[in-house]
C-alpha cells in the first residue's frame, strides 16, 4: 500500500472514531450536567482543571517524543525502536508515578484551599491512581501513531471510552448515595478503572506489534529523549498551571464585580462544560490529520525533504473544514443551544465562541506542524506567553465586563497564539498562504450556503424548532461543500 494510502486510511480510522467519540463525549457532559446541577458542574468543572494540569505533569511531552523518536527511528538504517520505546515507558511511569503521589498528597490541601470545597478532596485523590496509567498510554498512543497503525490506539481509546461511560452511568444509578461528593468519587472512580483497562489493553498490543523490530542498541536515545520531551514538559507545566490558576480564579473575578458565588460557578460551568464542547465537537474531523502530520513531517524534515507542500495541503483542509463549521455554529447558534441545553444563555456563549473557530482549529494544526519540525521550543514559548496574557486579562477585566469579557479573552488568546505560531512557521519554511483562495473564497461559499439553508428551511414550514435547525445546519453544509467544489476551492489533499 502507498504511503499516501496508509496515511489517507488513518486518518479515516481515527476521524470515524474521532467524530464517535466526540458526539458520544459531549452527550456524556450533558448527562453529567443534568445528574450535576448547574452549580455541580461548575465545581466539578473546576475539579477538570487541576485533573487536566496533573495530566500535564504525568505526562510531560511524553506523547510528541515517542511520536517523533519512533518515526525518525524506522527511516534509520540501524533504528532502535524498541529501545526507544523501553525509554519511553520509563519516562512514563517516573512521570505518571510522581504526578500520582503529588496529587495524593496534595489532595487536602487543594481542595480546601484552590477549589475551597470539601466534596472535592477525596475525588481528587482517587484521581491519582490514574495518572501512571494515562502517561504509558500517551507514550503508546505517539508509538502507534508514528508506525501508522492508529486502529490499535483507536481500539483502546474506544475501550477507555465505553468503560468511562458504562461504569459512570452504573455507579450514578445504582451504587453512590445522593451528593456531590458521591456523584464525583462515582465520576472519577470510573474514569481511573478505565484508564487501567486501557493502558493493560494497549500494551499488550504494543507487545505484540514490536516484534516485527529489531536494531543495534543506540547509546544516544535517552539524551534524545530528554532533549524532545523535557522542554515540552517544562513549557506544559507553566502553561497548565497558568491556566488552572486562571480557570480557578474566574469565579473569583466573577463574584468581585458583583454576581453571586454560586451563579459564577453555574456561569463558569455552562461555558467550560457546554458551549466550549459544541465549539470543539466537529475539530474531530480534522483531529486524525493534524496528529498525523507529526510523523509525516518529522520524517520529510529528517530527510532533509520539502514540506511546503504538505503545509500548504493541511491549511487548506483545516480552513476549508473550520470555515465552513463557523458559519454553520454562528448562523444557527441559538437552535444548538437550545437543544442541548435548558440555559438560553448556552446560544449566546456559543454564537460569542464561534467566530474564532479558524483560529482555534488552525492554531493546532500549525503547532503539531512546529513539532514535527523540531520547533518545539517555539511553541512552548508561545504558549506561555500566551497563558500570561490570559491570566493577567482574567484579573483585570472580569470584574468590568463579567462572564462576556471571559468569552472575549478566550477569543484573543487564541488570535494571539496563532498569529506567533504562524509567524514561525512561515519563517522556518518560507511558506506562503493563498489568503483569497484559502480564506475568501470558503468565507464567501459558507456565507451562500447558510443564506441557501435558511431559505430550504423557510420554504419547507418545519414545525419542530430542533428540527428546523438540523435542516437547515444539513443543507448549509452540503452547499458549502458542492460550491467549494463548482469554484474550485478544493479543502485540501492529503499529504503525500
Amino acid at each position: 500500500m502507498k504511503k499516501s494510502q496508509v496515511f489517507l486510511l488513518n486518518a479515516l480510522i481515527m476521524t470515524v472514531t474521532s467524530l464517535a467519540m466526540s458526539s458520544i463525549g459531549v452527550w456524556f457532559n450533558l448527562y453529567i450536567s443534568n445528574r450535576l446541577g448547574a452549580v455541580g458542574m461548575g465545581v466539578f468543572q473546576l475539579m477538570m482543571s487541576v485533573y487536566s494540569m496533573a495530566t500535564t505533569f504525568a505526562a510531560s511531552g511524553i506523547n510528541l517524543a515517542a511520536t517523533r523518536m519512533v518515526a525518525e527511528e524506522t527511516v534509520s538504517k540501524q533504528g532502535d525502536v524498541r529501545g526507544a520505546m523501553r525509554r519511553c515507558i520509563g519516562f512514563s511511569l517516573l512521570f505518571g508515578g510522581l504526578t500520582g503521589l503529588a496529587l495524593w498528597f496534595g489532595g487536602p490541601y487543594i481542595g480546601l484551599h484552590w477549589l475551597q470545597n470539601a466534596d472535592t478532596v477525596r475525588p481528587l485523590r482517587l484521581m491519582a491512581f490514574s495518572m501512571p496509567f494515562l502517561s504509558v498510554c500517551c507514550a503508546l498512543n505517539g508509538y502507534f501513531t508514528a508506525v501508522r497503525r492508529v486502529v490499535k490506539a483507536v481500539a483502546s481509546q474506544v475501550l477507555e471510552q465505553f468503560l468511562k461511560i458504562a461504569l459512570t452511568i452504573f455507579a450514578l444509578a445504582c451504587l453512590v448515595p445522593p451528593g456531590l461528593e458521591y456523584a464525583c468519587l462515582a465520576i472519577t472512580g470510573a474514569g481511573v478503572l478505565a484508564e487501567a483497562g486501557s493502558c493493560l489493553f494497549e500494551l499488550a498490543l504494543y507487545l505484540i506489534d514490536r516484534r516485527r523490530y529489531h536494531g543495534s542498541r543506540s547509546p544516544h536515545l535517552t539524551r534524545k529523549l530528554c532533549g524532545i520531551a523535557l522542554p515540552v514538559a517544562f513549557s506544559s507545566y507553566l502553561r497548565s498551571g497558568l491556566a488552572t490558576v486562571k480557570h480557578l480564579l474566574v469565579p473569583v473575578r466573577l463574584q468581585a464585580g458583583g454576581l453571586a458565588a454560586a451563579d459564577s460557578v453555574a456561569v463558569f460551568g455552562a461555558v467550560h462544560g457546554v458551549a466550549l464542547p459544541v465549539i470543539l465537537f466537529p475539530y474531530a474531523f480534522l483531529n486524525a490529520f493534524n496528529c498525523l502530520i507529526v510523523p509525516e513531517l518529522a520524517q520529510s524534515h529528517s530527510l532533509k525533504e520539502d514540506v511546503a507542500g504538505m503545509i500548504d495541503r493541511m491549511f487548506a483542509l483545516t480552513l476549508g473544514c473550520s470555515i465552513g463549521v463557523c458559519g454553520i455554529v454562528f448562523a444557527f447558534s441559538g437552535g444548538i443551544g437550545a437543544a442541548i441545553s435548558e440555559n438560553p444563555d448556552v446560544g449566546i456563549y456559543i454564537r460569542l465562541l464561534a467566530p474564532v473557530i479558524p483560529v482555534m482549529y488552525l492554531d493546532t494544526a500549525v503547532d503539531n506542524m512546529l513539532k514535527g519540525l523540531d520547533e518545539q521550543l517555539s511553541v512552548m514559548r508561545y504558549n506561555v506567553i500566551d497563558a500570561l496574557f490570559s491570566l493577567a486579562a482574567v484579573w483585570l477585566l472580569l470584574p468590568v465586563l463579567g462572564i462576556k469579557g471571559y468569552i472575549l479573552i478566550i477569543c484573543g488568546s487564541e488570535v494571539f497564539n496563532f498569529s506567533l505560531s504562524l509567524w514561525r512557521l512561515v519563517k522556518v519554511t518560507q511558506f506562503r498562504l493563498d489568503l483569497f483562495e484559502r480564506v475568501v473564497r470558503p468565507v464567501l461559499c459558507i456565507a451562500i450556503a447558510v443564506l441557501l439553508g435558511r431559505l430550504a428551511v423557510e420554504a419547507a414550514s418545519l414545525p419542530l424548532s430542533q428540527l428546523r435547525t438540523i435542516t437547515a445546519a444539513t443543507v448549509s453544509g452540503l452547499a458549502y461543500l458542492l460550491l467549494l467544489r463548482v469554484t474550485c476551492c478544493k479543502p485540501g489533499k492529503i499529504p503525500a
